[in-house]
């Protein structure tokens, strides 16, 4: 039944007690809004969500449902759901961190059944043009024994998401959460932000295209994957973590990439691509070794730009390139495009011996590059940009050169 805040005033509703109290503290706003309390309702926790989604659905409008709530409580979901226009979902957000409080989250925490897997079949389908969801303040545990799991998939050919906000959710041991890396989701006006995880990743946790989106700029997003050999990546296999496919006119904000176990870090591809990213870090786990290749620098590139015009500012790269494929000769690799570099930041134990990008086609500009310095280590020379192009000379101008640079970097 509808949660009403009548009835949390006069006490009848069914979740008041002593225990929930300190539970719903953080929602007061919400439920003095109205709602639809999960634990309101009887039967599983299935049966739950389908009966607070009719009551969603028929409750009037379509922007401004109230919404489905979340008890702070262990949840088990193992049914396929269909998005529509105007759903949402708020839980209350715990203390942990589903990466290493799984089971003790003290919040919404959901673990997925065997039933739902990815693609057509990931917890959340759609297709068409699906307008003002919105999610936040939940994590969501997938299988910790194979690559199976998929949060949301909408079908990229004639569907979108249109302009829908997600905001601080925790991801664990999923296949992937916005689309898959043979399927792209699209996102028009979309808005992530707030405290995010994704980690022990199985599988590419992002594979998005579309435009106008803003990506954690207003947050915080931690993503990687485990040492385990289980979820070793290859090269060959394009094991990127994030895949911005034909994403244009977005802006990233501050994503912790740890890249490790054989994963390459985040990939751009698409002629029609226009990113710009803000800080950020990409790197390796460790700036050396540590128990062998997998818990060490990231083996190959962080950062791959293949065709689009992509700028990163004050974004730092580091930690790469401890075994690259034969195909990589820099911990950032640009292949195409537009794409500018602007007071970025380099570093690593290695990192006066590789190369921190390589150049290999498109227009490159450079400015401002910097070591990031710590205690006990120095750098010699500049950080080190590997081209094929020539620069131009102040006696030697024209608009066919392909690379432009301030000498921040090092021209091998």
């Amino acid at each position: 039944m509808p949660y009403t805040p009548t009835a949390w005033v006069n006490g009848s509703s069914p979740f008041l007690n002593a225990t929930n109290l300190n539970k719903i503290e953080s929602n007061l706003q919400v439920l003095s809004a109205g709602g639809f309390y999960l634990d309101s309702y009887g039967g599983t926790d299935d049966q739950k969500l389908t009966a607070a989604i009719t009551d969603q659905q028929a409750s009037g409008g379509t922007y401004n449902y109230a919404p489905i709530i979340l008890p702070a409580r262990p949840l088990t979901f193992n049914q396929t759901r269909t998005l529509y226009t105007g759903l949402h979902i708020v839980g209350v957000r715990g203390a942990g961190i589903a990466e290493i409080n799984s089971g003790n989250h003290e919040g919404s925490e959901i673990t997925l059944g065997a039933a739902v897997s990815s693609g057509a079949s990931s917890w959340w389908v759609g297709s068409g043009t699906l307008y003002g969801i919105r999610m936040r303040d939940f994590a969501v545990q997938g299988s910790q024994g194979a690559s199976t799991h998929q949060f949301l998939d909408v079908v990229s050919s004639g569907g979108t998401l249109y302009l829908c906000r997600f905001s601080n959710l925790d991801f664990n041991f999923m296949r992937s959460v916005f689309g898959r890396k043979d399927r792209v989701t699209a996102f028009t006006g979309v808005i992530c932000d707030g405290v995010w995880e994704m980690n022990n990743l199985w599988d590419t946790q992002i594979n998005v295209g579309g435009s106008d989106s803003d990506l954690w700029a207003s947050g915080w997003m931690n993503l990687g994957t485990s040492g385990s050999a289980a979820q070793t990546g290859t090269y060959a296999d394009a094991d990127y973590m994030v895949m911005l496919s034909s994403m244009s006119k977005t802006r990233v904000g501050y994503i912790f990439c740890t890249v490790l176990n054989g994963w390459r870090g985040v990939r751009v591809t698409g002629a029609n691509s226009s990113l710009a990213f803000f800080a950020g870090s990409y790197e390796g786990y460790k700036a050396t070794r540590q128990n062998g290749l997998l818990s060490g620098p990231a083996p190959g590139t962080t950062m791959r730009v293949d065709a689009g015009s992509v700028d990163f500012y004050g974004v730092s790269f580091g930690q790469f390139m401890d075994n690259p494929d034969v195909a990589e000769n820099g911990g950032v690799q640009i292949n195409g495009g537009d794409v500018g570099f602007y007071g970025c930041h380099f570093y690593g134990d290695n990192a006066d011996t590789v190369n921190s990008i390589e150049h290999l086609g498109g227009r490159l500009v450079v400015s401002g590059s910097n070591w990031m310095h710590r205690a006990g280590l120095i750098h010699a020379g500049r950080p080190k940009l590997k081209t094929t192009a020539v620069a131009p000379t102040q006696s030697n101008l024209t608009s066919t050169y392909t690379v432009f640079h301030d000498h921040s970097m090092e021209l091998v």
